[in-house]
C-alpha cells in the first residue's frame, strides 16, 4: 500500500510499514561565495569576491537506480548564495526509511521560479533575461581592479550525486531526519582547464579582455568582451578545453565552466548533463 502526498509542488512517496523519515536538502555557496577567494588561491595573484551569486535551482528528485521515487519536487527557486547559508531548497517528511541511491537536481532558466532567499527583484531579472546562474563581483591585483556581472543562460541536470565517503545518494533513517546540501563551487568559474583535475585558477587572461573589448577598457569586463578573445590566443598550456566542442573563446569558456558549479554535499560529484 502506498500512501501520495501532496503539497508545494512536490510529491512524496510513503510506504506503510516499513518505518519513514524525513529529509531537509539545503544549498551553500562556501566560504569563497560567501567570504572571498584570496589571491593565494589563484595562479596569477588575483582575488575575487563576489557581491551576487544567483542559481535557480530545481527538479529535485530522490530515487532508487530502478526506478522507485522517495521524492520529487518539480519546482524551482531562486537562490543567492552569497547570502550566510546553508538555506533550504527543500524539506520533505514521511519518505520511506531506505538507501535511496539517485539524487538529482537541476540549475535551469525557469520562467515561473519563485523566491528562495533571492529578492523579488532578483527573481525577475533571472526569469526576464532566461538566466540559471548570475554572479557579479570586484577582482583585484594590487592597485588593479576589475568588475563583473554574467548571466548565463545554462540548462544542466546534476545526475548520480555521490560523496567521496557517504556514498552515492542518500540515506532515509527510520523515525529520524537526515540532511544534504547542494554545494555552488564558485571557484570553478576561473579555472584553466575544462578536464584536469590540476585545473588552476586564473584571472590574467579575463583581467585582459577589458582591453581589447568592443567598449574599450573601462574596469567592467563584458560577456561580449570575452567573446573577442580566441582561446588559440592564450598561452598553449592554459585553457585546455580536454576536447569540448564549440569551445573557442573565453565566452565559451567560462560559460562551460558555470555548468561545473553544481556539487554535493561539499566536496561531492554529479554527472552534469546539458540540456
Amino acid at each position: 500500500m502506498k500512501k501520495l502526498m501532496l503539497g508545494l509542488g512536490l510529491l512524496g512517496l510513503a510506504s506503510c510499514g516499513g518505518g519513514s523519515g524525513d529529509l531537509t536538502i539545503t544549498t551553500y555557496g562556501e566560504d569563497y561565495i560567501e567570504k572571498e577567494i584570496p589571491a593565494t588561491a589563484f595562479a596569477d595573484g588575483w582575488s575575487v569576491k563576489f557581491s551576487k551569486f544567483l542559481v535557480t535551482v530545481g527538479e529535485v528528485k530522490v530515487a532508487s537506480h530502478d526506478g522507485k521515487v522517495a521524492a520529487e519536487s518539480m519546482g524551482a527557486r531562486v537562490f543567492d548564495v552569497h547570502k550566510p547559508g546553508p538555506v533550504t531548497v527543500q524539506s520533505f517528511t514521511g519518505l520511506p526509511a531506505a538507501d535511496w541511491d539517485t539524487v538529482s537536481y537541476a540549475i535551469a532558466p525557469s520562467t515561473s521560479a519563485e523566491a528562495g532567499n533571492a529578492s523579488a527583484e532578483d527573481v525577475e531579472l533571472m526569469k526576464t533575461n532566461g538566466w540559471s546562474v548570475f554572479v557579479e563581483g570586484v577582482a583585484t591585483k594590487g592597485t588593479e581592479t576589475k568588475r563583473f556581472g554574467w548571466g548565463f543562460p545554462t540548462n544542466t541536470l546534476y545526475e548520480k550525486c555521490e560523496h567521496p565517503d557517504l556514498g552515492a545518494g542518500v540515506t532515509v533513517p527510520n523515525g529520524g531526519e537526515e540532511m544534504l546540501q547542494f554545494t555552488i563551487h564558485g571557484d570553478h568559474l576561473f579555472f584553466d582547464d575544462l578536464q584536469s583535475s590540476d585545473a588552476k585558477m586564473r584571472f590574467d587572461a579575463l583581467a585582459a579582455a577589458d582591453k581589447v573589448g568592443i567598449i574599450g577598457a573601462d574596469g567592467q569586463i563584458t560577456l561580449e568582451e570575452l567573446a573577442q578573445v580566441d582561446l588559440t590566443q592564450l598561452p598553449p598550456d592554459q585553457y585546455n578545453t580536454g576536447g569540448a566542442s564549440k569551445v573557442r573563446n573565453l565566452r565559451d569558456f567560462v560559460t562551460a565552466l558555470v555548468r561545473t558549479v553544481g556539487h554535493y554535499r561539499g566536496q561531492g560529484e554529479c554527472a552534469p548533463r546539458v540540456r
